[in-house]
Order: structure tokens, then sequence, then C-alpha cells
């Protein structure tokens, strides 16, 4: 009778020792959308009061659950509150190996975690809180349906439609043609194409002269030069050119009105030159002339 009596109050207190707690546990996650090889990411959260310690040891570890789930991953946080309480996070992530024949609820394993034994206050009786997690219910969707009709079989394959292809190919041609066109053109502004124009004017033929006789690598214009310039730059005008009769040039070639300043500085230095009986040096510059040279050759070449 002692040896029943000492079994049993074993018995009462063993049951004493864990104790079902009323914590709320707190689950996310996402409850449809799955199938075959998905994974389920569920978030637990729960408060500790201070008295108790959460025993890590409780968290189930990686590994096969059941014939179609997995435990992937398990991370534990822990955090201290204010209060000397703590928040528990875990991270819990499944993955699915089944397969159903029409869309239904699954439901992910019960979870039980417990607490390290403590002493209750005015006993010497250890116990152990016990915090449950519920299973979670998941839609798990088929793969394929249950079976295939003649009107789910593959369909035979639809040829491409034809697209409209001449005229991409009439715009690309006139593209080519115009970029052809405006090349010429380039080519015929900067003076690149010897034959063109058939007759160049004066400034056209002055910077060929130029261009053949090396001036550009002199250190400065020679005399004979600038007499060269004064020449075209007559023929420009159907006339000899005086001081006084220099605005005859811009009546009678009005593409050199843009150049009126540089032409009139120029002539007005270079006459003064000529006729000085002792002339102290050249000082024309020949960058700014052969500049505004061009200039007017490719001014010449577009009135024309």
């Amino acid at each position: 009778m002692l040896c029943l009596l000492f079994l049993s109050a074993n018995m009462v207190f063993a049951e004493d020792e864990n104790i079902e707690s009323d914590i709320n546990v707190a689950v996310t996650l996402r409850e449809h959308g799955y199938t075959l090889g998905d994974m389920i990411t569920m978030h637990v959260e729960f408060s500790l009061d201070k008295s108790y310690i959460f025993d890590p040891q409780s968290v189930p570890l990686k590994g096969p659950i059941t014939s179609w789930l997995d435990l992937r991953d398990v991370t534990l946080h822990r955090e201290k509150m204010d209060d000397d309480s703590e928040l528990i996070k875990i991270d819990f992530m499944w993955q699915l190996f089944g397969t159903v024949k029409e869309a239904q609820i699954i439901q992910t394993p019960q979870i039980l975690l417990r607490t390290l034994p403590v002493e209750v206050v005015g006993d010497e009786e250890l116990q152990t809180l016990v915090i449950n997690v519920p299973g979670q219910g998941v839609y798990l969707s088929s793969v394929l349906p249950e079976q295939l009709s003649d009107e789910d079989a593959p369909r035979p394959i639809i040829p491409p439609p034809k697209f409209d292809a001449a005229t991409p190919l009439q715009l690309g041609f006139l593209c080519l043609i115009l970029g052809t066109l405006l090349g010429v053109y380039w080519l015929y502004i900067k003076d690149k194409i010897s034959f063109l124009p058939r007759h160049p004017g004066a400034m056209t033929l002055l910077v060929r002269q130029l261009r053949r006789q090396g001036v550009a690598k002199q250190a400065e214009l020679t005399m004979t030069d600038l007499r060269t310039i004064h020449a075209a730059l007559a023929k420009c005008a159907g006339q000899s050119l005086y001081p006084n009769t220099l605005n005859i040039l811009f009546e009678n070639s009005p593409y050199l009105q843009d150049e009126k300043d540089n032409i009139s500085q120029f002539f007005d230095e270079t006459w003064q030159l000529f006729h000085q009986q002792n002339p102290s040096g050249n000082r024309i510059s020949k960058r700014d002339t052969l500049a505004w040279i061009h200039r007017a050759a490719m001014a010449e070449r577009i009135f024309k």
C-alpha cells in the first residue's frame, strides 16, 4: 500500500511539473498559393515573463518531419524588454514534398516549446511552462489536373503572322538615299570633292590655291599671298577694289556680308602695307585670315 501511494504521488507531482501556458502566441504565414516543392515561411512571436527562462533546446531541429514535409531552417531571436520580460521570435521554413489531386487545406505540425524549470515562490517544486504553437492550415494546390481530356491536349503550333516587310524596306531605302545625299552635301560644303561645284567661285579657288601652296605651314603670309587674296576679292566684286569702292564687293557678293568686318579690316591693313615706302613688317594674322577665307568659301558654295 505504501509503495502504491508513493507511485501515485510521484505521478501527480510529475503531471504538475508541466503547466499549460495561456501565453498569446502570434503566428504569421501566407495561407495560400503553395504547390509541390514550395517553401512555407512561418514566423512565431510571444513574450515570456521575467520569472521564466526560455529553453532553446525545445526548438525543433532541422530535418524531415513527415513523408511530405521537411523543416529546412529554424532561426531563434531573443530580445530583452524594458520590464525584464523576454520577447521570443522564431522563424520556421518548411518545404513541401507532396501534392494533391485537388486544392485542399493541409496542417503544419503542432510545436510544443518549453521553459527551463524554475522554483515556485514559497514552494520547492520545479515547474516547466509549455508554450503551444498550434498547427497552421495552408492551401496546397495540385500540380496536374486529375485527368487530361482531349480539350486539354496540346494544340497544333500556330504559324506566326506575316508582318509587313515592304514598308520597312522602303523606309530603309529612303533613309539610305537621304543619308547619301547628306553625305555628298557635307563633302561639297567642306570642298572635299574636287569636281564640285562645276564652276567654283573665286573664294573656293582661293582656298584651293592656298592649300596647294602650303600656306598653312608657313610662319606668316607673304606679300604674294596677300596680293592673291586681294585678287580673289576683286574677282568676287567684278572689278578692282579701292578703299572707297569696297562696298561694291558686298553688293555684288552678298554672301560675304557676315565677314564684312574681317574683310574690311584685312583690306585696310593690307592696303596700307602695299603703299608704305618702308613697311615695318607684316602684322596680318595668318590664322585669322585663313579662318575667314574658309568661312567665306563655304558661304559662297552654299549661296551657289
